[in-house]
């Protein structure tokens, strides 16, 4: 084969490649994109033969460059990332805000403390009605009894008016506490029942231990003298235990507990 041949064979072969110039970056491959993205490169047979890996020209590295959009998968919009976290977060809407607790039931020590405390408001309330009235009508019914009986007829009725002013100043003084006590019972009820405190119960109940233990005793020390049965030593006795239960009661673990998670529950908002 002449000299001439040989030129024009080679310069038809696909693997035949021209000779570098100095200065520009070798090419291997004729089919190769400069700075195509990893993903949207399409297979290009190697010209070098089965096995050899296609080399990227000089300068462009297959990679995206910095600052631009490449080719490893399509971000979506950033409205989409919006929409999709919005959806996630309707079903925290469902349930509630994170953290939130569920509001505790009412133990049963909770809930009979609370019905006893509404059953001694309701005798205070009669008991601060009845030493008004009689504060107010001991003066009227004293000097009625004097004056149907002959042998008070010497009583002097200067000492009648100050039994009068006692008893009016007695009535009214304690029928106003007991209007107190009666409203802290009332007051202190709604509040255990709802756990937002037993403090005022708790303060209720004390003052009514302190009421019905010193009526016990005045019953007992009556008892010796043959003054009383034994029927008002055992009323006397079921009313001290009742007040005595409600401190009880509040004081017990389950309701402890109540509080605290209503406490909790509160902080938490």
């Amino acid at each position: 084969m002449s000299t001439h041949d040989d030129e024009h064979g080679s310069s038809t072969d696909p693997r035949y490649q021209p000779p570098q110039q100095y200065g520009q970056p070798p090419q291997y491959g004729s089919g190769g994109q400069q700075g195509q993205p990893y993903g949207g490169q399409q297979y290009q047979p190697s010209p070098h033969g089965p096995g050899q890996p296609q080399v990227q020209p000089h300068g462009g590295s297959g990679y995206p460059q910095y600052g631009q959009p490449g080719g490893y998968g399509q971000y979506p919009p950033q409205g989409q990332y919006g929409l999709q976290y919005g959806q996630y977060g309707q079903y925290g809407g469902q349930y509630g805000p994170y953290g939130q607790t569920a509001v505790p039931a009412r133990p049963a020590p909770v809930v009979v403390a609370a019905v006893l405390g509404f059953v001694f408001s309701a005798v205070g309330a009669l008991t601060a009605l009845g030493l008004l009235l009689g504060g107010a009508l001991v003066g009227t019914v004293l000097e009625d009894v004097v004056a149907s009986d002959p042998t008070l007829s010497d009583v002097d009725p200067s000492e009648i008016g100050e039994v009068t002013d006692f008893a009016l100043l007695f009535g009214i003084g304690f029928g106003v506490l007991a209007l107190i006590w009666t409203a802290l019972m009332i007051w202190g009820s709604v509040r255990a029942l709802t756990g937002r405190s037993r403090v005022l119960l708790l303060v209720g109940g004390a003052i009514a231990v302190a009421v019905t233990g010193l009526f016990l005793l005045a019953v007992l020390s009556e008892v010796a003298t043959g003054g009383v049965g034994g029927g008002e030593v055992v009323f006397s006795l079921l009313v001290f235990l009742a007040a005595l239960a409600i401190v009880v009661l509040l004081c017990l673990r389950p309701a402890a507990q109540f509080y605290a998670a209503h406490r909790a529950r509160r902080a938490g908002r």
